[in-house]
């Protein structure tokens, strides 16, 4: 099994157990920053995100709920169907940004810095010798 079909496999698992209660929205510190996800309401924004999980293009709420997850993992022990929100947001937010090879439904953030700034950490941790060998 690929990668890619074992998270349209478990998408599927945990959009099939998720209620859609909306607990896990009402739990994340998150929400505050996330346009539209208070006026939409928690089970909205759930059903959003079951809707993204199942490769569906969710409501802009639920789209804005995934983009602002900083994985915290409040919203874990809020589930009362014990599954993992968390997880279920990690998957939504690599479908979300088009891993599976679908266009994007959220931004997708290229820092194009990145090599850069891992050399210049990488100049302050390692010796001249490793430096001259690795960089």
């Amino acid at each position: 099994m690929s990668l890619a079909d074992h998270i349209r496999a478990e998408s599927a698992r945990l959009a099939a157990l998720c209620t859609a209660c909306g607990d896990c929205v009402s739990a994340c510190p998150m929400t505050p920053y996330a346009p539209g996800v208070a006026e939409a309401g928690p089970a909205a924004v759930a059903a959003g995100l079951r809707d993204v999980l199942l490769a569906g293009p969710g409501t802009p709420a639920a789209r804005a709920w995934i983009a602002a997850c900083t994985r915290s993992g409040v919203c874990t022990p809020a589930c009362r169907e014990g599954i993992d929100p968390a997880f279920m947001l990690r998957l939504a937010t690599w479908r979300a940004k088009g891993a599976l090879g679908d266009g994007p439904l959220i931004a997708v953030k290229e820092d194009t810095q990145f090599s850069p700034k891992v050399k210049a950490f990488a100049r302050v941790t390692l010796t001249e010798k490793e430096q001259r060998e690795w960089l």
